[in-house]
């Protein structure tokens, strides 16, 4: 965790401050440390640079570890994923990343959050597009630990400080960001809560994107996603999403349309037809 984004920090339950206890530490960034809510009490850990603001399986961490540094190693550091996608995908793709890049500020003093990060294929592209502050924000323990090992190895990892947290209970102060963003962030359960919580860190006139994936309604995949609690399936909810946030000047874009060709994916399911699209909004 960088140095300078602990005042952004508060306590997830509750949202007040956090006092920082620093066990090691290099000139800018935080290694090993302790966060402790000022008004509850809760402590929470720095580990490896990392806030945790969620409870880890050791087991569970140790098994997805392994098999993630394989991807990472093997796919995403030379981007050899590319060649899973078809010449029409990544076209498509391009226009996706660069809807999303449009609301990232290119000034020192900007401070970007991206939520449901992943291990960080698209977060490569927002470190090129700004010189400020990024925040990187994913809920899975394995995978904030291989987004840092990711970022050191392209060396990119200068001005990001990665989260452990629930994109639907953020742990930051109101009106904190300029910009936020999130590469099929909209593809996770019960997202209406992190949209509303987006709205209540960005800072005025900040905007809003996330892209996502609609399925074929009565589809299989379509059927799955309702299962998990995924409502963005159409373009009106997506909408009606942002609507609700009480967000402005709302714009939602289509990019491709096509059948899924990859077998023994859950979601989307193998020739289902899906559509990726993203939502745009300003505070």
């Amino acid at each position: 965790m960088r140095l300078n984004i602990i005042n952004h920090l508060t306590c997830p339950k509750c949202h007040a401050g956090l006092l920082l206890s620093i066990y090691k530490k290099t000139k800018n960034r935080v290694i090993e440390g302790e966060l402790k809510c000022e008004k509850c009490g809760r402590k929470f850990y720095i580990r490896n640079g990392i806030v945790c603001f969620v409870s880890c399986n050791k087991k569970q961490f140790e098994r997805d570890a392994r098999k993630l540094r394989k991807t990472t190693i093997e796919q995403e550091i030379p981007k050899k994923w590319m060649h899973f996608f078809s010449k029409p995908e990544l076209a498509a793709l391009k226009k996706e990343w660069d809807f999303l890049l449009s609301v990232v500020k290119k000034n020192k003093s900007a401070i970007h959050l991206d939520f449901a990060t992943g291990t960080g294929r698209f977060l490569r592209n927002i470190i090129s597009k700004t010189k400020g502050e990024i925040i990187a924000l994913d809920n899975d323990c394995s995978t904030c630990q291989e987004l840092s090992f990711f970022l050191k190895k392209i060396k990119r990892y200068n001005r990001v400080s990665i989260i452990c947290a629930d994109a639907r209970k953020m742990p930051f102060r109101d009106g904190v960001f300029d910009s936020i963003s999130s590469w099929h962030g909209l593809d996770e359960p019960e997202m209406k809560n992190a949209v509303k919580e987006a709205k209540r860190v960005l800072k005025k006139e900040g905007y809003f994107v996330a892209s996502g994936t609609h399925y074929q309604k009565g589809s299989k995949s379509f059927l799955r996603a309702q299962k998990h609690g995924i409502g963005f399936l159409t373009k009106e909810m997506a909408i009606q999403t942002l609507k609700d946030a009480n967000f402005r000047k709302i714009e939602h874009k289509i990019f491709y349309k096509g059948r899924w060709n990859e077998k023994g994916d859950y979601l989307p399911v193998f020739n289902d037809l899906y559509i990726t699209y993203a939502v745009r909004g300003k505070k």
